[in-house]
């Protein structure tokens, strides 16, 4: 997994002109990805090469994400396909947090219900496990991603490469 920091730490100095926007520092993004209760944004690749996104609820357990799809989800036969995903997740509101993660999608022959009941707890408490108690019989799949890059950002100010000439 790697992190791309280049040279976001060199000034402490914040501009209009100079303006930057740094990552999170490992802490916050391991925290940032556990406890978060964002919806992620899965892009998958179509047979016809574009992009499909997907909202998706997801558990981060400091090295892979996991997913939890409907087992005639569209995205997971795009999976099937070609594994390249993209996952997006970020805060709606100021100050900015965003993460990008690039990767390797795999369906796993595993029992969903366990991740599914850690997910639906975070997401939505104790409705979420009664939903995941009420569903457990529909098929579903797991998917696991292994991050090959990950980008992230907070902030809302736009990084120098844009404006300096």
């Amino acid at each position: 997994m790697r992190s791309r920091r280049r040279n976001c730490w060199k000034s402490n100095r914040l501009s209009h002109r100079r303006a930057r926007m740094p990552p999170l520092t490992r802490q916050e993004l391991d925290t940032f990805l556990r406890e978060g209760k964002y919806v992620a944004k899965l892009a998958t690749v179509k047979p016809d090469g574009a992009p499909y996104v997907n909202p998706v609820w997801y558990e981060y357990d400091g090295t892979h994400l996991y997913v939890i799809a409907r087992a005639r989800s569209q995205f997971l036969q795009h999976i099937r396909e070609d594994p390249r995903v993209a996952l997006c997740i970020d805060t709606p509101t100021p100050p900015y947090t965003r993460v990008l993660i690039e990767g390797i999608a795999e369906i796993i022959e595993q029992d969903w219900v366990e991740m599914g009941k850690r997910m639906a707890l975070r997401y939505r408490g104790e409705e979420g496990l009664a939903y995941i108690e009420a569903t457990r019989n529909r098929p579903r799949a797991m998917i696991r991603i292994t991050p090959h890059h990950i980008t992230s950002w907070k902030g809302g100010e736009w990084h120098r490469r844009y404006i300096d000439a």
